[in-house]
This record gives C-alpha cells, sequence and structure tokens, in this order.
C-alpha cells in the first residue's frame, strides 16, 4: 500500500508542478495576482492527502490475511466495484495526467514561442549574433519541450507495464 500511495503522491506532485509551470507562464499577470503562498503551501500537502484518502478505504475493504500472508486488493464486495476502482484509477491516475502534461506543455511552447518572436524583431543586429536573452529563451523552451516529452512517456510507460 506504501507503494500505491507514493506512486499517487508522485503523480499528483507532477500534476500540480505543471499546473504551477503552466500559470506562470501561459497566465503571469494572474498568478502574481492570484497565486498565493498558502496556495503552494497546500499544493505541496494536497498530493500526499490525496494518496492516502484514495487509497486507504480501498486497501483496508479488499485486504486479507490468508496463511500468514496479506494480500492487498484481493477481496472485493463484487466485479462492479472492482471495475469502477479500476476505471477510476486508471482515468485518474494514467489518462488524465497525460492529457494535463501535453496540454500545460503545450500551451507553454505555444507562449514561449510568440515571446522569442517578438524578442527576435525587437533585434536590430540582425539573425547572426544572437543576444544572451535569445539563446537563453531557446534553451529555457527546449528544457520545457524535452521535460513534457520525459514526463508523458514515463506516465505512458508506467501505464503500459501495469
Amino acid at each position: 500500500m506504501r507503494f500505491v500511495v507514493a506512486t499517487i503522491y508522485s503523480i499528483v506532485n507532477l500534476m500540480g508542478i505543471t499546473v504551477e509551470r503552466y500559470l506562470k507562464v501561459v497566465h503571469p499577470y494572474w498568478s502574481k495576482k492570484h497565486l498565493k503562498r498558502w496556495m503552494i503551501y497546500i499544493g505541496i500537502v494536497f498530493p500526499w492527502i490525496a494518496g492516502i484518502l484514495n487509497t486507504t478505504p480501498v486497501a483496508i475493504t479488499s485486504t486479507i490475511v490468508y496463511n500468514g500472508v496479506c494480500l492487498s486488493y484481493y477481496v472485493w464486495e463484487s466485479p462492479t466495484v472492482q471495475l469502477i476502482t479500476s476505471i477510476w484509477y486508471v482515468f485518474a491516475y494514467s489518462v488524465f495526467p497525460v492529457v494535463t502534461f501535453v496540454f500545460c506543455y503545450a500551451r507553454i511552447v505555444v507562449v514561449m514561442r510568440k515571446q522569442m518572436k517578438v524578442m527576435a524583431a525587437h533585434n536590430v543586429e540582425g539573425l547572426a549574433q544572437l543576444s544572451a536573452a535569445q539563446i537563453q529563451n531557446k534553451r529555457i523552451k527546449w528544457n520545457i519541450i524535452k521535460t513534457m516529452i520525459i514526463v508523458s512517456a514515463c506516465r505512458l510507460i508506467n501505464f503500459i507495464l501495469r
């Protein structure tokens, strides 16, 4: 059960970080005005609470001890409850995170491209001489793309291997 809680915690935490980055880059003015420090603290604590509250009741009701061996997620009230629980876990912790990652990071890349075009238009020296800010913007954009690809690929691989 500890592994399941940690897995859920890490997925919810990654989604929270992704949404926070999305808000800071895509909606910077809204983020400065409305995103408060207490919201960040709740975002740190919420994944732990979500992981514990989501797995503990299911684990307690579906676990038995048989011949001295603890069998988690083994006994279900009905096949319907098992099916609903399985569908919930698949969508909440596999499909929804990947959709969130792809949407947020894609929007971040679009905004970064627009900002880079604006910065390039202001460059008087031409394309031969890139300013340090433009090089830094390209690095940031590439890091965002790499992060999106790595996080989404890892979630898909985790989903497939389950």
